[in-house]
């Protein structure tokens, strides 16, 4: 049989080395600190050395389409490998929130990346994150199907949705999540409660198709489905592209813009990658892409005199809970 070959072990070397040492009574400075310096090499060699992680974590509600691209370029451009997590169409952001709320005392994440503007504020005043950034924008959209409406018969406010000619030929994403909730909250604040309230059951009782986000309610006017609905500019752009007989109504003093935000989380694990991926999704180059593919509007963020609804935050964000009670009761009865 063949004999099993030894392990050779730190341990092993110790015992050899003090039978040496006291055999031969080599007890001088310099050889002991010699052979203590070889011990030490063969317990702390690489092996046992932690590798640098390389790469970072992004929870984004991005549409997944265009951020990917994104994150393959900065994985070419800096070597950074990005580990993404996407969110879900029906409830947008919440489910991000969430995530980041249950690992708030242990970060998992490094940066949060919106396509709105509504969680990053929320995410601060928690002190999930350490600050956001907005840049560039899209907005809010009343869309038509051509072939069913002439564009001189189409509403001149959003507030004629709850009126008989529309009944059941109106479609919206659920007012609890993403861009609809944002504008349906900023509606709140132009309003009043009283007006708001009155439009909100409205648009119940006008039997609104209430979907799974806004890509869906291009699909419903697109298909003629329904004849009008609110939804997303880069949502519509798709709808064009796929050539279905869609157009949008000027109605931007009762539309919102919608600036995406960034922003690193408090105590991200890998903060210097993070901050690297903050100033890089804002470049130039980087924005125009955005732009190119309808996922903006603008790279810049609208002037502060323009056309858009005004979105006053303090307010909507201090009666959040309450108005989010008042639109789960009267939109998920």
């Amino acid at each position: 049989m063949r004999a099993t070959k030894k392990e050779f072990l730190p341990r092993d070397i110790m015992w050899k080395a003090g039978v040496l040492m006291r055999s031969k009574g080599w007890v001088q400075m310099t050889g002991g600190a010699l052979l203590f310096c070889l011990i030490l090499s063969i317990g702390c060699g690489p092996s046992t050395m932690p590798a640098k992680e390389n790469f970072i974590v992004i929870y984004t509600s991005q549409d997944q389409v265009y951020a990917e691209k994104i994150f393959k370029k900065f994985t070419i451009d800096t070597g950074i490998e990005v580990k993404a997590v996407f969110d879900n169409e029906s409830v947008k952001t919440m489910g991000l929130i969430k995530r980041l709320m249950v690992e708030q005392a242990q970060p998992v994440c490094d940066v949060f990346w919106s396509n709105e503007a509504m969680a990053a504020r929320k995410l601060s005043l928690m002190g999930i994150v350490v600050d956001f950034e907005e840049f560039g924008y899209r907005s809010r959209v009343l869309i038509v199907n051509t072939n069913r409406i002439e564009l001189g018969e189409a509403p001149q406010s959003i507030k004629d949705l709850t009126s008989k000619k529309w009944k059941n030929k109106v479609a919206m994403a659920y007012p609890l999540f993403g861009t609809t909730a944002t504008h349906i909250l900023a509606l709140k604040e132009a309003w009043g409660s009283e007006i708001w309230e009155s439009w909100c059951e409205g648009l119940v009782a006008n039997k609104t198709k209430i979907v799974d986000g806004n890509s869906m309610v291009v699909r419903l006017v697109g298909a003629g489905e329904a004849f009008l609905g609110l939804t997303d500019s880069d949502d519509l752009a798709v709808g064009l592209g796929q050539q279905l007989p869609l157009a949008s109504i000027p109605l931007e003093n009762e539309l919102c813009a919608i600036p995406n935000t960034v922003a690193m989380v408090k105590g991200a694990p890998h903060s210097e990658g993070a901050m690297s991926f903050i100033n890089y999704v804002q470049q130039e180059e980087i924005l125009a892409d955005l732009v190119e593919n309808s996922a903006l509007i603008s790279a810049k963020l609208p002037p502060e005199e323009n056309d858009f609804q005004s979105i006053f935050w303090p307010g909507i964000l201090a009666e959040e809970k309450e108005s989010f009670s008042f639109l789960r009761d009267t939109f998920l009865r």
